[in-house]
Parts: structure tokens; C-alpha cells; sequence
């Protein structure tokens, strides 16, 4: 499964947009130099996706949440970003079945691209699901771990450790490793020219690096931190650390998706409720990984998707993305398999994952 050119130029773009995202928006000629990243990004992207069929790989659409369906949030206040920074965060990361290091990871959030695990490429929304498309290698992937980040949440006490016949019994394990988050608190109001979008960051996904929609509330966050730093920087505000966990889950697939070289599939998305996982209480243990603590249940919801849902998004043509646009014609839809059942007749999207005791 070689890495092929245009994968690597879209790595290679990848590594300026935290730089982007950080950058001083005042900076003689920043509109135009973000301007020309953003073509070249959407160049490389559209050869990429465009010709990923050629080249062995299968294209995959997939949604997740739209967090642009909401209204505008208040990032000033604490408890809503923290939501928004734990759903933008997550990913579910559905592993090879036997190539170790190859897998597909779905989320709002950014992705480390890596040339076994590209991520999403493009986005476009309807409604309440933003569909993704990301390019993949052929094989059988199976849904058995998520990633996610945690603010103003402290590691939990630990415990000596369990047996090891207990902790089999159950559905999985949590990893968490503990982080510090950088806060701003103004001492003064903020400027008029806070959280505009003529400050030569773009619009939308254009600040994010990302092609195609649904990036609208995400500029808008990495607006507040990149104002809250100059702010800091200024003396116009404090700086706060707050505690932070990055959260990783490992578990019995829930469910699984096969692909073969030249494909293109539309398939179903999960995402992580708020209030999942169940952990096991008492079972957090110390390891060389952080804290390690058992689930007594995951529940994940099913975004169910079709292709008469996605044909009335936004369509690759309309982010001037024509190869991708092309080989998203042929575009045919699979169920994944399941492993476990909806939790109740009543909630069929709610797919309830536990273990054996």
C-alpha cells in the first residue's frame, strides 16, 4: 500500500495549519499568503480524492454531526465550550482487521494525517449530518476505539489492581492522560473587531484548512483562542490553566465495513453521546499509560444515511473539487456490519455495547 504523491503534498499541507490557525492576523500580507494555502490545499485535495480510485484506494462518505446545526455559541462561557471542544473532538477510529496501523478515523476534530490513516479530506452538510469523505486502503476495518479530550476534568483516583479474569469481563477499557488547557479570562471588553471574518483568517473551513462546509462554529472557536492570545499578549486579559484529559476507549468492535480498491461507499456513522462512556466505578488503575479504568457499557449512536440525503448536500462541484466530484458519481451504499444490538425497539439508533459479566 505505497503512499502516493498527491497524499503526501496534502501531509505536507497539513503541518501549516496550526500555524495558520495561530498566526497574527495583522501581519502584512497574511490574507494573501492564507489565500494561496487554502488554493493549494483545495488543488492537492481534489487530486488526491479524485485519483485515489486509480491508485488502489476505496473512497469512503460517512457522516457525523453537524455542529453547525446549532445556533451560534457562547465560547465565552466555560460549560459550552467545553462541550463543543469534547464533540469536535472526537474521533471514532475503525481499525485494519489485519494491517496493524491502517484505519479510518470520522470526526469534526483535527486529524493528524498519517498515509495508512488519511482522515477526512472533504466535508459537506445536510441538516444534521455533516458527510466526510476520506480516502482508504482496502481490507476490513472494524469500530473498536474512540479518541476524545475532556476539559476542566481531573484524572480520577486509582485503585490496586484488578484481576485479570475481571477485566476481560468487560466491553473495554478507557486510557486517560492528562493534559493542561490554556484559558483566557479578559480583564476588559473585547474589541468590535473580535470574531470577524475580514481578519485574513477566511471563512469556514478556509481557517480550518479542511474543503467543502461545516466549519463555520470551529473558525469561530479557534477565533476566540487566536483574540484570547492577543488579548493575553496585549494585557487585556489572564491567562488560566485548567486541567484537562485525553480520553482513549478501547473495545470489542461494534461494528465493521469492508472495502475493496476502487470503490466508493456510502456507509452509516456513529458518534459518542455526552454521557457515555459507562466506566466501571472503582476500576481505574495506574499504568505506564496513565490511568486505566473498565467500561461497563458504551452506547453509540447510529447516524443512519442514504444516498438521496447526501445528493442533496452540497456537492464537491459546488467547492470547485471536479475529480472529486467525478468519482463520487458511482457512489453506492453499505449497511456496516453490526456486532451488537440497539439498545431497545424504541431507540433503534442507539447500538448499546457490554460485557460478558
Amino acid at each position: 500500500m505505497p503512499l502516493f504523491p498527491p497524499l503526501a503534498r496534502v501531509s505536507l499541507l497539513a503541518l501549516f495549519a496550526p500555524a495558520l490557525a495561530l498566526a497574527q492576523p495583522a501581519e502584512p500580507d497574511f490574507a494573501a499568503r492564507t489565500a494561496a494555502l487554502v488554493e493549494r490545499h483545495r488543488v492537492n485535495v481534489d487530486e488526491l480524492l479524485g485519483n485515489a480510485r486509480q491508485e488502489g484506494m476505496a473512497l469512503l462518505v460517512i457522516p457525523t454531526l453537524n455542529l453547525d446545526a446549532e445556533p451560534q455559541r457562547d465560547f465565552n462561557d466555560d460549560a459550552t465550550r467545553d462541550r463543543f471542544v469534547r464533540q469536535r473532538s472526537t474521533f471514532m477510529h475503525w481499525n485494519h482487521k489485519t494491517e496493524e496501523g491502517y484505519a479510518i478515523s470520522a470526526g469534526a476534530g483535527d486529524h493528524k494525517l498519517d498515509p495508512t490513516d488519511p482522515g477526512p479530506q472533504f466535508q459537506t452538510v445536510r441538516g444534521k449530518l455533516l458527510y466526510q469523505v476520506i480516502p482508504v486502503w482496502p481490507g476490513e476495518y472494524r469500530l473498536n476505539r474512540i479518541t476524545y479530550h475532556q476539559s476542566r476534568t481531573e484524572l480520577p483516583e486509582t485503585v490496586p489492581p484488578q484481576s485479570g479474569m475481571d477485566r476481560l469481563k468487560k466491553i473495554g477499557l478507557a486510557t486517560l492522560d492528562y493534559t493542561v488547557d490554556r484559558e483566557f479570562k479578559r480583564t476588559g471588553p473585547a474589541p468590535q473587531s473580535d470574531q470577524k471574518d475580514d481578519d485574513g483568517l477566511g471563512k469556514g473551513c478556509e481557517v480550518m484548512l479542511r474543503a467543502g462546509g461545516g466549519c463555520d462554529e470551529a473558525a469561530r472557536e479557534v477565533r476566540w483562542r487566536i483574540y484570547g492570545e492577543i488579548a493575553f499578549n496585549n494585557g487585556e486579559a489572564d491567562a488560566v490553566p485548567a486541567p484537562g484529559i485525553e480520553a482513549e476507549l478501547l473495545f470489542s468492535p461494534i461494528a465493521a465495513i469492508t472495502l475493496e480498491a476502487g470503490e466508493a461507499v456510502l456507509t452509516d456513522g456513529f458518534v459518542l453521546p455526552v454521557d457515555q462512556p459507562v466506566m466501571t466505578p472503582d476500576s481505574c488503575e495506574d499504568t505506564s499509560f496513565g490511568p486505566t479504568c473498565t467500561m461497563d457499557s458504551l452506547t453509540l449512536t447510529r447516524l443512519p444515511a442514504s444516498l438521496d440525503d447526501f445528493r442533496q448536500a452540497p456537492g464537491a462541484a459546488s467547492f470547485n473539487l471536479p475529480k472529486l466530484d467525478a468519482a463520487l458519481r458511482d457512489l453506492k451504499y453499505r449497511a456496516p456490519t453490526l456486532y451488537y444490538k440497539p439498545a431497545s425497539e424504541a431507540t433503534p439508533n442507539q447500538i448499546r455495547a457490554v460485557g460478558t459479566d
